[in-house]
Protein backbone atom coordinates (compact mmCIF):
# COMPACT_ATOMS: atom_id res chain seq x y z
CA UNK A 1 0.00 0.00 0.00
CA UNK A 2 2.81 2.35 0.52
CA UNK A 3 4.64 1.95 -2.54
CA UNK A 4 1.23 2.62 -4.37
CA UNK A 5 0.62 6.00 -2.29
CA UNK A 6 4.44 7.44 -3.19
CA UNK A 7 3.50 6.13 -7.07
CA UNK A 8 0.35 7.93 -6.79
CA UNK A 9 1.95 11.03 -5.51
CA UNK A 10 4.61 10.70 -8.40
CA UNK A 11 1.82 10.81 -10.56
CA UNK A 12 -0.19 13.51 -9.18
CA UNK A 13 3.47 15.92 -9.15
CA UNK A 14 4.25 15.22 -12.95
CA UNK A 15 0.28 16.19 -13.52
CA UNK A 16 0.87 19.39 -11.35
CA UNK A 17 4.25 20.01 -12.86
CA UNK A 18 2.86 19.62 -16.68
CA UNK A 19 0.34 21.85 -15.70
CA UNK A 20 2.23 24.23 -14.70
CA UNK A 21 4.68 24.40 -18.03
CA UNK A 22 1.34 24.55 -20.05
CA UNK A 23 0.27 27.37 -18.33
CA UNK A 24 3.61 29.40 -18.74
CA UNK A 25 3.43 28.53 -22.40
CA UNK A 26 -0.43 30.10 -22.39
CA UNK A 27 0.71 32.85 -20.49
CA UNK A 28 3.71 33.74 -22.44
CA UNK A 29 2.00 33.71 -25.72
CA UNK A 30 -1.22 35.59 -24.59
CA UNK A 31 1.79 38.58 -23.39
CA UNK A 32 3.28 38.44 -26.54
CA UNK A 33 0.20 38.50 -28.65
CA UNK A 34 -1.13 41.49 -26.35
CA UNK A 35 2.27 43.38 -27.15
CA UNK A 36 1.85 42.62 -30.68
CA UNK A 37 -1.19 43.69 -30.96
CA UNK A 38 -0.52 47.22 -29.23
CA UNK A 39 2.35 47.64 -31.59
CA UNK A 40 0.59 46.92 -34.39
CA UNK A 41 -2.79 49.29 -33.75
CA UNK A 42 -3.22 52.64 -35.72
CA UNK A 43 -4.47 55.61 -33.67
CA UNK A 44 -7.80 54.97 -35.08
CA UNK A 45 -8.05 51.40 -33.86
CA UNK A 46 -7.40 49.67 -36.87
CA UNK A 47 -4.67 46.59 -36.55
CA UNK A 48 -2.54 44.81 -39.23
CA UNK A 49 -4.09 42.62 -40.98
CA UNK A 50 -3.69 40.69 -44.29
CA UNK A 51 -6.02 41.78 -46.66
CA UNK A 52 -8.51 39.30 -48.14
CA UNK A 53 -7.93 38.25 -52.06
CA UNK A 54 -9.58 40.71 -54.46
CA UNK A 55 -9.03 43.57 -51.95
CA UNK A 56 -7.69 46.77 -53.66
CA UNK A 57 -4.94 49.21 -52.48
CA UNK A 58 -6.68 52.72 -51.49
CA UNK A 59 -10.20 50.87 -51.38
CA UNK A 60 -12.38 50.65 -48.42
CA UNK A 61 -13.70 47.18 -48.34
CA UNK A 62 -16.96 47.02 -45.71
CA UNK A 63 -17.20 43.42 -45.07
CA UNK A 64 -20.87 43.09 -43.95
CA UNK A 65 -24.99 41.52 -44.43
CA UNK A 66 -26.91 42.84 -46.87
CA UNK A 67 -29.97 42.94 -44.20
CA UNK A 68 -31.82 44.78 -42.00
CA UNK A 69 -30.63 43.43 -39.25
CA UNK A 70 -28.51 45.84 -37.12
CA UNK A 71 -25.26 44.56 -38.95
CA UNK A 72 -26.48 45.16 -42.29
CA UNK A 73 -27.82 48.82 -41.26
CA UNK A 74 -24.49 50.08 -40.29
CA UNK A 75 -22.49 48.65 -43.05
CA UNK A 76 -25.12 50.24 -45.59
CA UNK A 77 -24.74 53.27 -43.23
CA UNK A 78 -20.88 53.11 -43.64
CA UNK A 79 -20.87 52.52 -47.29
CA UNK A 80 -23.38 55.55 -48.03
CA UNK A 81 -21.18 58.21 -45.79
CA UNK A 82 -18.32 57.03 -48.11
CA UNK A 83 -19.96 57.35 -51.19
CA UNK A 84 -20.96 61.08 -50.03
CA UNK A 85 -17.11 61.84 -49.23
CA UNK A 86 -15.87 60.67 -52.54
CA UNK A 87 -14.09 57.73 -51.06
CA UNK A 88 -13.61 54.69 -52.81
CA UNK A 89 -15.04 51.57 -51.04
CA UNK A 90 -16.63 47.85 -52.03
CA UNK A 91 -18.70 46.03 -50.20
CA UNK A 92 -19.29 42.52 -49.88
CA UNK A 93 -20.63 39.70 -47.20
CA UNK A 94 -17.64 37.46 -47.73
CA UNK A 95 -14.05 37.37 -48.23
CA UNK A 96 -11.10 34.69 -48.84
CA UNK A 97 -7.71 34.50 -48.21
CA UNK A 98 -5.31 31.95 -49.85
CA UNK A 99 -1.57 30.65 -48.93
CA UNK A 100 0.35 32.99 -51.90
CA UNK A 101 -1.73 36.29 -50.36
CA UNK A 102 0.53 36.53 -47.59
CA UNK A 103 3.99 35.22 -46.34
CA UNK A 104 2.76 33.44 -42.78
CA UNK A 105 -0.66 32.25 -43.78
CA UNK A 106 -1.36 30.94 -39.88
CA UNK A 107 -0.71 34.72 -38.68
CA UNK A 108 -2.60 36.01 -41.26
CA UNK A 109 -5.72 33.22 -40.86
CA UNK A 110 -5.53 34.14 -36.76
CA UNK A 111 -5.27 37.62 -37.26
CA UNK A 112 -8.99 37.72 -39.91
CA UNK A 113 -10.25 35.36 -37.27
CA UNK A 114 -10.29 37.58 -34.61
CA UNK A 115 -11.30 40.52 -36.74
CA UNK A 116 -13.84 38.63 -37.86
CA UNK A 117 -14.95 37.65 -34.68
CA UNK A 118 -16.18 40.93 -33.73
CA UNK A 119 -19.17 43.13 -34.70
CA UNK A 120 -19.87 43.41 -38.17
CA UNK A 121 -19.51 45.38 -40.49
CA UNK A 122 -15.56 44.31 -41.02
CA UNK A 123 -13.47 47.09 -42.75
CA UNK A 124 -9.69 46.99 -44.53
CA UNK A 125 -7.71 49.43 -45.22
CA UNK A 126 -4.43 48.70 -47.02
CA UNK A 127 -3.41 45.96 -45.11
CA UNK A 128 -4.88 47.27 -41.56
CA UNK A 129 -8.73 46.11 -40.36
CA UNK A 130 -10.99 46.60 -37.87
CA UNK A 131 -14.11 45.09 -36.42
CA UNK A 132 -17.32 47.72 -36.46
CA UNK A 133 -15.63 51.14 -36.90
CA UNK A 134 -17.10 54.31 -36.98
CA UNK A 135 -17.35 56.77 -39.79
CA UNK A 136 -14.56 58.86 -38.35
CA UNK A 137 -12.58 55.79 -37.61
CA UNK A 138 -12.63 54.42 -41.40
CA UNK A 139 -12.02 58.45 -43.02
CA UNK A 140 -9.12 59.00 -40.38
CA UNK A 141 -7.67 55.87 -41.09
CA UNK A 142 -8.17 55.95 -45.25
CA UNK A 143 -6.98 59.23 -45.11
CA UNK A 144 -3.56 58.10 -43.39
CA UNK A 145 -2.92 55.18 -45.84
CA UNK A 146 -4.23 57.47 -48.00
CA UNK A 147 -2.41 61.16 -48.06
CA UNK A 148 -4.56 63.42 -49.77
Amino acid sequence: MKGSTQISALIGLAIAAQAAIIGAVVYAKSTSRTATASQTTTQTGFVKAAMPDGAISNEVLIVGPECDRPEGIRARTLASSLAKLNIPYRRTESISMNSDSTENIFEAMEQMDHLMKGDSPVVFINAKGKANPTIDQVIAEYRLAVPQ
